[in-house]
């Protein structure tokens, strides 16, 4: 593959519906692939689109009482608004309806039919309509119900043309073997199975007595293409037809998003017509399920989650989540919870809280100027951040290449919480209450470090959360009309804009607040779609007393017996973030994970008596199923345990950083 051009695609989605979030994170990764490749300084295309024929489509449209093209011209107009709402883009918008497709297709149908891979033959089994194929007995239950639509299948016998899968089947299988179709190990394996098993050839057409929905076959008037047939040749379309893609540089740098239900029609089907016409296979890019609640999404199931439900948490909350949690290929767990938490625990109290924290100290102490490294007073600690942050580019880089994009993402934010923890170390605060000469040049230094981190990590990703990025790079200084090169930018983790008057600070994420006990009840479990709810939970501003310190002592001894004493369960957790609550005089909102428990936002009125920055990262004792409390500023989940120390402070109970997060105390 070449290191100049990159053409990236999704699946061109079938117009039966409207799009669900497993369409949307197809989308979301093929723009951050396109992005990151930009931001290499490759040029890039990339296309998405509607495969819009095919029995099935013309069934639905006469459900609907409307034509077939009417219908998909309809969902084509929905799918295009839905994608701009989450801010997707895309070169080419791929319609398989279109003059120039039909025209690709045909092109393809003859050179295949001339070249003698394509033969007519009769053919009976058990026909699904949603699959648009005839099924194996494996892809059936004992009553002939196809297995993925649960539905019954029909016995068909018919007369149809063949396209000579198996005249390529040795060559795709060594192919496959090598990586050479797709490099992630867990789907060469299941590719390989597929192709080895495979019997017969592929049926390209259906007669027009069973559907006319479809493009004629410049060979048979009376046969129309078969849908997949239809389908795969989009990518050839979109490059220009398939004689601008024997020479094309965006061809032979091709990569096709796809989930792994449609892994047999692009590693099998797909590439046998392309080495019938001579062109090179791209390479593919498989995701695994979505699941929610541990379940695959199932309308039956009532666990989809729709575009509505996405959209009032936003775009980066969902990418966050999507590929935070893990790489593609692998399942992926979504509920509206997780999103919540990963995008208060990832964003908001992770890049976003370093930059405020930063810029902020920044303003106060240097009025507002980038201070220069003092590179002679450089520490250890220092120096390993330094090195950090240098060597990050080229691990994201390969990480990318080898699309382990939630690899990039944890390799980023060790970074940022290697920050933090140095942050809190350094104590910049105090640093800033003396005005020796030693304390500004280690000040500076402190705030020299942290800001070329935030650089680093704002070109490192900005293919994820490119508004946001864009926002954090021009608040430092940076120029962003030069985003080609970032990541030689990334690599000179010196190169800050020292002397540079900050002009903004901004607020790059939001937390996501829920203040209402529904609220809090509908992120415990996965949320139906807004269709099957018919509204949406939104969160309240309701009153609510502060909470105040629990006293380090009771007065009076009240004796309990073990079986009172067992029903408490005293964890240890980390306090990845810690924030004052704006409001309150007294209040701590903290996020702390409990490991396998996941993150709990507690609040603590221990304010007056330590800083936010004295928790971060440090091991503490949480109360852990004490019942959600509802407060002014939001809901506790759980209570920090804390004990009046010599000097009449409250501080909290910290342990041996050795200890197990989320271990209960025995």
């Amino acid at each position: 593959m070449n290191n100049t051009h990159r053409y990236f695609t999704t699946p061109i989605y079938y117009a039966s519906g409207e799009p669900h979030a497993g369409h949307l994170y197809s989308t979301a990764l093929m723009n951050i692939l396109e992005r990151h490749y930009q931001h290499r300084g490759m040029a890039t295309r990339t296309l998405t689109g509607m495969d819009e024929h095919g029995e099935k489509i013309e069934e639905k449209a006469k459900s609907v009482s409307k034509a077939p093209q009417q219908l998909v011209d309809e969902l084509a107009l929905k799918w295009k608004e839905i994608f701009g709402q989450f801010a997707f883009s895309y070169d080419i918008f791929m319609r398989t309806t279109s003059a120039e497709h039909k025209k690709n297709v045909t092109q393809i149908l003859q050179r295949c039919f001339d070249k003698g891979d394509i033969y007519f033959g009769e053919h009976e089994g058990h026909y699904c309509v949603d699959c648009e194929a005839f099924l194996t007995g494996k892809e059936m239950d004992e009553k002939n119900h196809c297995l993925v639509h649960k539905r019954p299948t029909e016995l068909r016998r018919e007369g149809n043309y063949y396209f000579r899968v198996q005249k390529y089947l040795p060559q795709i299988i060594d192919l496959i073997r090598k990586g050479e179709i797709v490099s992630q190990r867990r789907y060469i394996n299941e590719l390989a199975a597929l192709a080895e098993s495979f019997e017969g050839d592929l049926s390209i057409s259906r007669p027009k007595t069973r559907t006319q929905w479809g493009i004629e076959l410049p060979f048979d008037k009376n046969h129309v293409a078969y849908v997949w047939f239809d389908a795969l040749p989009n990518y050839v379309t979109g490059i220009g037809g398939i004689d601008a893609a024997q020479t094309s540089p965006l061809w032979n740098s091709a990569t096709h998003v796809i989930g792994r239900d449609i892994l047999k029609f692009h590693g099998l089907f797909w590439p046998a017509i392309l080495l019938s016409l001579g062109l090179k296979i791209p390479r593919l890019c498989v995701t695994g399920w979505l699941l929610s609640g541990g379940h695959k999404m199932s309308k039956s199931l009532g666990n989809v989650i729709a575009p509505a439900d996405l959209l009032p948490l936003g775009r980066d909350a969902f990418v966050n989540t999507a590929f935070r949690l893990a790489n593609p290929g692998e399942d992926v767990d979504l509920t509206i919870k997780t999103i919540t938490e990963r995008f208060n625990a990832d964003l908001a109290n992770g890049i976003g809280n370093l930059a405020s924290r930063t810029l902020t100290m920044i303003e106060k102490y240097f009025e507002g100027v980038i201070p220069a490294f003092h590179i002679e007073q450089q520490i250890e600690d220092e120096r390993l951040l330094a090195d950090q942050a240098s060597a990050l580019p080229a691990l994201v880089e390969t990480a990318f290449d080898e699309f382990r994009l939630a690899d990039a993402l944890q390799q980023t934010w060790e970074l940022i919480a290697r920050t933090d923890k140095y942050i809190a170390n350094q104590k910049p605060w105090e640093l800033g209450k003396h005005g020796d000469d030693a304390s500004r040049a280690r000040l500076a230094n402190v705030l020299a470090h942290s800001t070329a981190v935030l650089r680093n990590v704002g070109y490192l990703v900005a293919a994820f959360f490119p508004e946001r990025m864009t926002e954090l790079l021009l608040a430092l200084g940076e120029d962003t009309n030069q985003m080609h090169n970032a990541y030689n930018k990334a690599r000179d983790f010196y190169d800050i804009r020292k002397g540079y008057k900050l002009s903004v600070i901004p607020r790059l994420f939001q937390r996501i607040e829920v203040t209402s006990t529904s609220a809090a009840a509908a992120l415990s479990s996965p949320v139906p779609s807004s269709k099957a709810s018919g509204k949406t939970t939104n969160a309240m501003n309701t009153k609510a007393p502060e909470a105040t310190p629990t006293s380090s002592a009771p007065t009076t001894t009240t004796e309990i017996s073990i079986d009172d004493f067992s029903k408490v369960q005293i964890r240890i957790g980390t306090v990845i973030n810690a924030e004052l609550v704006e409001g309150s005089t007294k209040l701590l909102r903290l996020r702390v994970s409990l490991g396998e428990l996941g993150l709990r936002q507690i609040f603590s009125g221990i304010r007056e008596w330590i800083t936010p920055e004295e928790l971060v990262n440090r091991k503490v004792l949480i109360a852990s199923n004490l019942a959600p409390r509802k407060m002014k500023f939001g809901v506790s989940e759980g209570m920090l345990l804390s004990a009046e120390g010599q000097n009449g402070k409250v501080l909290p109970v910290f342990v041996n950083e050795e200890m197990k997060e989320g271990s209960l105390l025995a």
